[in-house]
């Protein structure tokens, strides 16, 4: 169980090594993959994500993965992660990522890495936590599941 700091918000660099450990999986490259895509469909909530939130994203990718993706491949990830939701639309593309998180038997795993994603841009919005839940439905979590996922990628206080 992840630990949540009770005096104050962790930084995203305190928390990512928390998160990390959950992601310690089988085929961790492809939940991996699919978690930053949901973090990056969430980001998309709004209608777009902007070069503050890519530039955030990346970040947040980059202290994930401990320094195995570098700047031009997590850029080359967003691009991806872009064009897809573009060509199919970030719904369409949401349930996909859910799905193929539950394929992966990681839905967890997945959501937390992409609400902890979705934090970095300036926290998660409302808009945001329902890209999180339908991607986690997709992906056959519960509402509540999703919600206490997302608590603890965000580093609430108690």
């Amino acid at each position: 169980m992840l630990r949540v700091m009770a005096t104050k918000k962790q930084t995203l660099e305190d928390y990512a090594d928390e998160i990390r450990q959950e992601l310690n999986v089988p085929r961790q490259s492809e939940v991996f993959a699919a978690a930053v895509e949901a973090g990056y469909l969430a980001a998309r909530a709004d209608g777009e994500v902007d070069a503050t939130e890519r530039a955030t994203l990346t970040k947040a990718v980059e202290l994930l993965s401990q320094g195995a993706v570098i700047e031009w491949e997590t850029e080359t990830l967003l691009d991806a992660c872009q064009a897809r939701a573009d060509k199919d639309g970030a719904e369409a593309r949401a349930t996909q990522v859910g799905e193929l998180l539950k394929s992966l038997g990681q839905s967890e795993a997945g959501l937390l890495v992409a609400a902890f994603v979705a934090r970095a841009t300036n926290g998660v919005e409302k808009s945001e936590a329902e890209v999180l839940k339908a991607i986690g439905k997709a992906a056959g979590l519960t509402a509540e599941k999703v919600k206490g996922l997302v608590k603890r990628a965000t580093g609430l206080e108690d």
